[in-house]
């Protein structure tokens, strides 16, 4: 396990980030006008947005951060990035129901402490986390949300000053005192890597875990060969005495060995009474997902328009996705044309048509291939005498 906390290579990594911010900014620039003039006016009518609703689609284009992260996770290819923010914005003005604020998962330390690349220092029990179901999923997605928004208000703060660098990132110290590899919760795993990382990409700039045992080196060990390189690198279990050496004793609550009042009694920008926060976002209550926690629930939007598959007998536009409208029937608008759906559409029929023979033509190559190796072995046998390498058998 990572032991020791490698400050140049986070300080590597770190640098590494700022300057493919600067150097893609124009391309984020590109991107949001993109998703303001054309994606969102085709949401809106799509799903028939209120003002808030519109109000509240946009802050969330105009995080400048949150867009180049989005383009950073599909490698700067800015055709996947703008179709995973497509889908994202729909998620969130229709996967979301409007509900009372819960309490959040997650516990930010209020600036300006921070670790010594500037990033926020965040807080997480993970017992708390997996041993529970779909409440603590829902905490968990409200609190990136704000952490997501606490970020853009500490960037707002920096533009007055023109010498501090764009904050992109936060730090996570998971404690993992009370947690057993048996009550881990693969179901939350599984939840968290499909829903969560492709919705919320790129936040985590390093993660500390506290209080580990001998039981998840095993864990780890098997854990790091199917995650990226990049993964591995900012992942580390430092002991108490080497996280106080990291971040100082002024940046660490008390029961982490720093000099700061025990976590509870730190105040968290997260989880303000007032969400001040929160209030300069939009008049769009907070909101959290799918119920399951007793709270009356909003009734949801209906839409105005429904997503035709790119293959469906029913799309006039064969390979291509479509909009069929329910306030005009038997219309239907063709949604973008790409050069990938037409090569998909191809490769789909194309198998469609000759997938039987060719299974049929690689079983009989199989067949072929294994009945001269045995023939080979059954002369070599009888000769006594190893044929040639390049000789066949008449």
């Amino acid at each position: 396990m990572n032991n020791r906390i490698a400050r140049s290579v986070l300080e590597g990594n770190h640098k590494r980030l700022i300057d493919q911010y600067k150097a893609n900014l124009a391309d984020v620039c590109a991107l949001q006008s993109t998703l303001n003039d054309e994606i969102l006016l085709h949401v809106t009518q799509e799903l028939a947005l209120s003002d808030a609703d519109h109000t509240w689609a946009k802050e969330w284009i105009s995080d400048t951060a949150t867009i180049f992260r989005f383009l950073r996770h599909h490698r700067f290819i800015r055709s996947f990035a703008l179709e995973a923010m497509h889908t994202t914005l729909i998620w969130r003005l229709n996967a979301l129901r409007l509900f009372a604020l819960p309490s959040v998962l997650l516990h930010c330390l209020p600036p300006p402490i921070c670790d010594p690349l500037g990033r926020p220092l965040v807080f997480l029990q993970l017992s708390e986390l997996l041993t529970c179901g779909q409440t603590m999923m829902d905490k968990l997605l409200i609190s990136l949300d704000r952490l997501r928004i606490h970020l853009r208000s500490l960037n707002t703060l920096n533009n007055e000053y023109a010498n501090r660098e764009i904050i992109l990132q936060c730090v996570f110290v998971i404690d993992l005192e009370g947690l057993s590899i048996q009550s881990v919760n693969l179901k939350m795993l599984t939840w968290f890597m499909k829903e969560v990382v492709p919705r919320y990409p790129g936040m985590l700039g390093a993660v500390f875990f506290l209080n580990y045992s001998w039981t998840y080196a095993m864990t780890w060990s098997i854990a790091k060969c199917l995650l990226p390189n990049s993964a591995v690198a900012q992942v580390f279990f430092p002991s108490r005495g080497e996280l106080l050496q990291y971040c100082s004793a002024s940046a660490l609550p008390s029961n982490y060995g720093g000099a700061l009042s025990p976590l509870h009694l730190v105040e968290d920008p997260l989880n303000l009474d007032d969400q001040k926060n929160c209030a300069s976002v939009s008049s769009r209550e907070w909101c959290m997902p799918a119920p399951n926690i007793g709270l009356p629930e909003t009734p949801r939007r209906q839409p105005s328009s429904v997503s035709i598959p790119p293959r469906s007998s029913l799309n006039p536009f064969f390979g291509y996705p479509a909009v069929a409208s329910f306030s005009r029937p038997h219309t239907v608008q063709q949604g973008r044309r790409r050069k990938r759906d037409l090569l998909s559409t191809l490769s789909v029929l194309l198998w469609r048509k000759w997938g039987a023979r060719i299974i049929l033509l690689l079983y009989f190559l199989i067949a072929v291939s294994l009945t001269r190796k045995r023939v080979r072995r059954v002369a070599q046998r009888m000769l006594g005498v190893a044929l040639p390498s390049g000789s066949t058998l008449p």
